[in-house]
């Protein structure tokens, strides 16, 4: 599955933030021969599928270094913080999708019947949105974020707005089309 995730950076330009986020994003995945357990296999930095127009082909889609997606507060700061509200809006709607999944009744059942010699497998796949309830609740990074502040390594806009209003204006949002 793919999802497009705007990751926020400090740099002097596009092609710098463009490549602190593939830099980085890169080392949190890992290599072949030493991979890390992060939430994403793969991912394309400047939006990928999501840069495209109908007349692309789908190499298009790959291709490295695009920039024009980009956003940047100091450029112009409106396009920015609309698309950090719209992230926000976003996981929001998620969070609310698992809530109306939950059925807390599944809680009780497992405090009485836990067994840790043996899983109780389909009571867990209950949990699943409780589970997810609660990773978006403590700001884990992961499909579901929309958003991600990688110079302050969290999920909130918090931070970044903080960093704004104290003068800090090389604010970037680079898009990532990443699959899980």
């Amino acid at each position: 599955m793919h999802v497009l995730q705007w990751i926020a950076t400090q740099a002097e330009d596009k092609d710098e933030a463009y490549r602190r986020v593939e830099d980085t994003l890169q080392t949190m995945l890992g290599d072949f021969e030493s991979p890390t357990h992060t939430w994403y296999d793969w991912f394309v930095v400047g939006g990928g599928r999501w840069n495209m127009t109908e007349e692309d082909d789908n190499d298009e889609a790959y291709t490295e270094g695009k920039t024009n997606m980009i956003l940047s507060y100091d450029e112009d700061p409106e396009p920015f913080l609309t698309r950090i509200l719209r992230t926000m809006e976003d996981r929001k709607s998620e969070f609310d999708g698992y809530a109306k999944d939950v059925d807390s009744s599944i809680l009780d059942k497992i405090i009485k019947d836990y067994n840790p010699k043996e899983f109780d497998f389909p009571a867990f796949q209950s949990l699943y949105p409780i589970k997810k309830l609660i990773d978006m609740a403590y700001g884990t990074w992961d499909f579901n974020s929309y958003f991600y502040d990688m110079v302050n390594d969290t999920t909130t806009s918090k931070y970044l707005y903080d960093s704004i209003d104290t003068g800090n204006k090389n604010w970037y949002l680079v898009p990532v089309d990443f699959h899980f």
